[in-house]
């Protein structure tokens, strides 16, 4: 089915429809205001509006007076992104071809918390082969874990010649 369009059939209906609505002389329940044209009157009483530019209203304090975005927390971790706690070990291949890199995590909370891993595994030129991530590996409060992080694709002809931490997280609670 062919759909037409009708744009001034349209916009015929829509004035007409508005003009009736906004009628504002004596016969339409409006002041009439010396207004004989029906709507006009709308434009008379908003041309005599007076319009004065507003001052916008001046700061109280200066906002670098009394920074709220202190950190309360001391941050952790090595490189920003990674947490202190986590420390690279021995990288290799499994039998399948697929890379491992076992980090070493030593927790000396007093509590549980929670590690999130994502290891890189590059070449001699610091290109990217593979990664592994693993998620919410719980190490108990006071102690060290290895956790053995797998690549994601297996690397038969062994082009990773290292193993990088990218991105080690430490949390309270798994997500």
């Amino acid at each position: 089915m062919v759909r037409k369009q009708f744009p001034f059939a349209s916009t015929l209906v829509v004035v007409a429809t508005l003009a009736s609505i906004s009628a504002c002389g004596s016969e339409g329940g409006g002041s009439s205001s010396g207004d004989t044209k029906g709507g006009a009157a709308i434009g008379k009483g908003m041309a005599q509006l007076p319009v004065e530019p507003t001052e916008s209203p001046s700061p109280t304090e200066d906002p670098t007076d009394y920074p709220t975005d202190d950190p309360t927390d001391e941050p952790t971790g090595g490189g920003g992104l990674v947490t202190s706690d986590a420390k690279m070990g021995t990288c290799g291949w499994g039998s399948d071809g697929i890379p491992y890199a076992n980090v070493k995590i030593t927790n000396s909370d007093s509590t549980t918390s929670y590690y999130s891993l994502l290891v890189g595994f590059v070449d001699s030129d610091g290109t990217v082969i593979t990664t592994g991530i693993e998620s919410d590996r719980a190490v108990a409060a006071n102690s060290t874990k290895t956790i053995k992080v797998l690549g994601l694709k297996a690397d038969s002809s062994k082009k990773a010649k290292q193993c990088r931490i990218s991105l080690g997280t430490k949390s309270k609670t798994a997500s």
